[in-house]
């Protein structure tokens, strides 16, 4: 298990040789993290990744299940691509705004 810094993905490879990515950035305690410290990734038993200088701990079966962090979190992530701002609205304006439907 390792942080790869070029795809900021922490990698958990298995003894079957399959092979875990999930973004860093994307766990709860990890979204502004140095890339130095998500490099001290440790195992944690035969199940957890575990960040000292963060106080961070995931289990490895909570992230491929999508646990990325606490239920308000991932709930604020969720809202976060959905919210609507007068900004977000002249950003797709200036793109061109939201392409007309076609039918057939």
């Amino acid at each position: 298990m390792r942080f790869d810094r070029e795809t900021k993905r922490i990698v958990v490879d298995f003894a079957n040789g399959a092979t875990f990515l999930v973004p860093a950035r994307a766990l709860e305690g990890l979204e502004q993290a140095p890339s130095d410290e998500l490099a001290e990734v440790e195992l944690l038993g035969e199940i957890g990744l575990h960040w000292e200088t963060l106080d961070v701990d995931y289990t490895i079966q909570g992230l491929m299940a999508g646990i990325f962090g606490s239920r308000a979190f991932i709930e604020a992530q969720r809202r976060g691509g959905q919210s609507r701002s007068a900004a977000k609205a002249a950003a797709s304006r200036a793109r061109g705004g939201r392409p007309k439907k076609t039918i057939g």
